[in-house]
């Protein structure tokens, strides 16, 4: 089934792909008009984003494991004196370096050219007159708004300011709209403006995903594993795998963190508990926590390294392991930290043990030839004890719905969330004495994320969004001035 969409999704993608999002030439444009006359077209071309997505300039690579990841200074940096100039120049700082400076441009077009194909459906679906079965036109317009909002939000979070620190009459990022050739319109607005854009686009999706998605009918085990059932569920084999589509659960998880960004806990804690406390029909959640069972047992569940049973939305794409393999695996692997320094990440869980530590899961130490010792980071190639990543990278996860309540309720009421996530994890259950006040929340919080989100790129927004000035693991780091900003690219200063 999956296969079928795949095949669909790069004829779309080469019907419409161009090596500049302003490039729509009038052949484009006609082939495009073909697309968008029947139903399948625009599935094709919805797809064919998440395929974008997926691909190694975003989430495949880039801003997942890569780039975020290595402003965290989680993994290893190289010395100057090696090849890896890019690797040593992010790992200081250094965004005027050729290579980063070639990287940040590479994810801030892969972004807006995502954002431009989401437009070129939003446009079709008001200019087109067709009819669409199972309510699809809501479903297709719910997931390309959401998805919108989502992308531009991430936009803001890597080239915006500190949250905290941003006016809301400064220049922000562009936030596009419409498919255009015009660079004029490709202007940036102001932080309130794009603040306010990506709230209108959240709300507008959730309402209509709120009355179209197979999600919120069917439980994720029966949308995962058509295959596995012949009644109960969707008659439209492109309604399942809602996990890897921007579902309402994504809109709701995405708000979650969207209003924990600019700082309105009351909004923050109400979405992420209602992602949180949602149930199917027969009364079990919706989402639960990964616990140590997960790995093992008669039928571990598939993508287990990735906790899939938790994921709000994930990007999937089936070269993914050949992808980052040569980054982890073998002796000359370059993503990796010292068993040292991971001991003191997790805190050296012993009794019980961390279920992410445990058992060569995660990582594992090996010794090659020449003395050479390095340890592999197995979240996304698999490791040897049967465990598969199944190409999937998660990009919102339940557990960070947890830490948002943490964060965001009185401490009495968050105090259960963070224990019942602890005892999930395999970790002992004594954060009552602990979680006394606001500061020895963020520092217990800078802990759970460096653990939970290793790979996941998510360390590095939690440094931002606190405008941390130093860290202390892997080792005392004081951060240059304006770290967190990235500078939109010389090429792209028509959108400032």
């Amino acid at each position: 089934m999956k296969i079928k969409i795949y095949i669909a999704v790069f004829m779309a993608v080469a019907l419409t792909g161009c090596n500049d999002w302003l490039d729509v030439n009038p052949r484009q444009e006609m082939k495009e008009n073909q697309l968008f006359s029947i139903e399948d077209g625009f599935k094709s071309s919805l797809t064919g984003v998440y395929i974008q997505l997926a691909n190694p300039s975003l989430y495949g690579r880039n801003t997942s494991i890569y780039l975020p990841d290595m402003l965290s200074r989680n993994w290893i940096f190289p010395p100057l004196t090696s090849n890896r100039l890019t690797d040593y120049a992010l790992g200081n700082y250094n965004f005027t370096d050729s290579g980063v400076e070639a990287l940040i441009e590479v994810i801030w077009k892969s972004y807006y050219q995502s954002i431009a194909q989401l437009n070129n459906i939003l446009t079709a679906l008001e200019e087109n007159e067709i009819n669409f079965s199972y309510d699809n036109d809501k479903l297709i317009k719910g997931e390309a708004l959401g998805l919108r909002a989502f992308l531009h939000f991430e936009v803001l979070r890597y080239f915006g300011e500190v949250p905290s620190k941003a006016s809301p009459g400064n220049r922000a990022i562009p936030y596009v709209t419409q498919m255009t050739k015009d660079a004029n319109l490709l202007v940036s607005t102001t932080w309130e403006e794009v603040i306010k854009s990506i709230e209108e686009d959240l709300n507008k999706a959730e309402k209509l995903l709120g009355e179209s998605d197979p999600i919120l009918t069917y439980p994720n085990t029966r949308l995962n594993n058509p295959q596995s059932y012949t009644e109960n569920i969707p008659e439209d084999e492109w309604h399942f795998y809602r996990q890897n589509r921007f579902n309402y659960y994504a809109v709701l998880g995405a708000k979650a963190r969207f209003y924990q960004w600019i700082g309105n806990k009351s909004e923050a804690s109400k979405y992420a508990k209602q992602v949180i406390d949602a149930v199917n029909e027969d009364e079990t959640p919706k989402f639960r926590l990964n616990t140590d069972p997960d790995y093992s047992g008669s039928a571990p569940l598939t993508a287990s390294l990735v906790f899939p049973s938790e994921h709000l939305f994930s990007i999937h794409n089936p070269q993914h392991q050949r992808i980052v393999e040569p980054l982890f695996k073998e002796e000359n692997a370059t993503l990796t930290q010292s068993m040292a320094k991971l001991r003191e990440a997790y805190e050296n869980s012993t009794n019980p043990s961390d279920i992410r530590f445990a058992d060569r899961r995660y990582w594992e130490q090996k010794s090659y030839q020449h003395s050479a010792t390095v340890v592999h980071f197995y979240k996304y190639i698999g490791n040897d004890l049967g465990n598969s990543p199944g190409n999937i990278v998660p990009i919102m996860r339940l557990s960070e719905m947890y830490f948002i309540l943490v964060e965001s309720l009185p401490l009495q009421e968050a105090i259960p969330y963070f224990e019942k996530y602890r005892i999930a994890r395999g970790l002992e259950n004594y954060m009552t004495g602990e979680l006394t006040n606001e500061v020895a929340v963020k520092s217990r919080l800078e802990k759970e994320y460096r653990k939970e989100f290793f790979g996941e790129g998510q360390m590095f927004f939690f440094y931002k969004r606190f405008n941390y000035t130093s860290v202390s693991w892997p080792d005392a780091y004081m951060f240059p001035a304006n770290p967190y900003k990235l500078p939109i690219p010389k090429s792209q200063s028509v959108f400032e």
